[in-house]
């Protein structure tokens, strides 16, 4: 069954804004006056940017353009969903919590830090990310794994600081496993390729 010139139009008029789209909780009624009223400010946008673009729209308008596209083009967000490293993916937490678990060595410090990515941020031509340490495990709490060095596991409290450091990516030492045991005591397995 071909596809109508109307559906064709909307797919071609705003391509990244169709999972915002698709995020609206319409509680399974469709049809209604919100649909309406996405698809009229998406046509009414569209034949604006037209016009805006055409030989014999007046000068005045066009020095309007450049505030017209800050505000209605999409621009890439300052946050990221993931960043690649070395042939590794790292992502926050929210995005997916496997990948969030880090050993990191801060440039400030030389020791070695268990964290979780918060966010990863795009900082001109840089990227940062804001990570919670887990905090040192209380002194009267045993960490089995001290036990076997070479395994490259140690416990830390599950709790996180309420600080982040900002740390850039190579200061990320390792991709970590992460399991969660009794008396709020969070192992964390070191997944160093080296």
């Amino acid at each position: 069954m071909p596809v109508s010139t109307s559906t064709t139009f909307f797919y071609s008029l705003a391509p990244s804004s169709h999972g915002a789209l698709q995020k609206i909780n319409t509680n399974d009624f469709v049809g209604g006056p919100m649909e309406l009223t996405i698809v009229k400010t998406l046509v009414r946008t569209a034949n604006l940017r037209r016009w805006l673009h055409r030989p014999d729209c007046p000068e005045a308008v066009r020095q309007i353009k450049v505030l017209f596209d800050k505000c209605f083009v999409p621009r890439k967000g300052a946050f990221r969903a993931y960043a690649k490293h070395n042939g590794v993916n790292f992502s926050p937490h929210t995005t997916h919590k496997g990948n969030a678990n880090i050993i990191y060595r801060p440039t400030c410090s030389g020791t070695l830090l268990a964290g979780q990515i918060q966010r990863i941020e795009n900082v001109g031509n840089t990227v940062r990310l804001h990570v919670r340490r887990h905090s040192p495990l209380s002194t009267s709490l045993y960490d089995p794994f001290l036990r076997y060095p070479h395994l490259q596991a140690k416990t830390y409290s599950s709790n996180l600081s309420d600080t982040e450091d900002i740390i850039d990516l190579d200061d990320i030492v390792a991709h970590a496993a992460r399991y969660d045991y009794s008396h709020g005591r969070s192992v964390m397995l070191n997944l160093s390729r080296q």
